[in-house]
């Protein structure tokens, strides 16, 4: 059982769902998600269930933490929503990142509601003794301020920009990593809307940098069924994976993004 011991606006139409549950069927980490289903009262509308990265986990007080954009009928439901409500959620599900990156130098690159799986990616990299940089970058300040303070917690360096205002830049967050690019670093993490996913694996793979993307897509069933989110590779078969199983967490170069 799933019950909301949170669910409060962070930002603009941003919010902050903390659920406590009972048991779960294994440790979740970092890039995975849970599907959950917002319809209530015995209503199956929505009748998908709505995937939702996990922003952290803290398994001493058997809590996950969700951080979301009211964007459609199924997140504005989820919103009005109370603690104390029960919710029906499967997870942890899909591929996470991968964490073998001790003592490395790490960039983390994240666009929009992408950052929020990269906090808790971060606070693992944190105990390996990584050195982080954190780049991140959205349409106004206002959209940042959540996760500039909670990044800020850690022990990494943070860059902001703004398509709308100069923050460290004015532009996008690649925009904002190029810019700030001096030294390779051993490794590269990001998540964010896809057409920015091509074009940071576009530079990361032209500047010889390795790393890990999450992609964003619509998970119809989450567990592999439906294929609705289904994705080709770059493989010589190009056999499709899908995002919900062997993703959402794919290596640079690994699938086809939209340019």
């Amino acid at each position: 059982m799933f019950k909301i011991i949170t669910n409060e606006e962070v930002g603009p139409d941003i919010f902050k769902l903390a659920l406590k549950y009972d048991q779960l069927p294994q440790k979740p980490e970092p890039g995975q998600f849970f599907n959950i289903k917002v319809s209530q009262e015995l209503s199956d509308d929505p009748l998908l269930r709505r995937p939702f990265s996990i922003f952290d986990f803290k398994s001493e007080e058997k809590r996950v933490e969700f951080i979301y954009k009211v964007v459609g009928k199924g997140t504005k439901i989820l919103s009005k929503l109370k603690n104390g409500t029960e919710l029906d959620v499967l997870g942890p599900l899909g591929s996470p990142f991968s964490l073998n990156n001790m003592n490395k130098e790490i960039n983390l690159i994240g666009g929009g509601m992408g950052i929020a799986p990269l906090f808790y990616l971060a606070r693992k990299l944190e105990k390996q003794n990584a050195a982080l940089k954190v780049y991140l970058g959205a349409a106004d300040k206002s959209e940042l301020k959540f996760f500039e303070n909670k990044f800020s917690q850690l022990k990494s360096e943070i860059y902001l920009a703004s398509m709308s205002e100069e923050l460290t830049i004015q532009g996008t967050a690649l925009d904002l990593w190029l810019k700030k690019l001096e030294k390779k670093p051993d490794f590269i993490y990001s998540c964010g809307p896809e057409k920015m996913l091509s074009a940071v694996e576009k530079e990361a793979l032209r500047n010889n940098i390795i790393g890990e993307i999450s992609i964003e897509k619509r998970m119809g069933c989450g567990i592999g069924v439906c294929l609705s989110c289904s994705c080709e590779t770059k493989t010589e078969d190009k056999k499709n994976k899908r995002a919900c199983v062997e993703g959402p967490v794919f290596e640079l170069g690994e699938v086809v993004l939209d340019a």
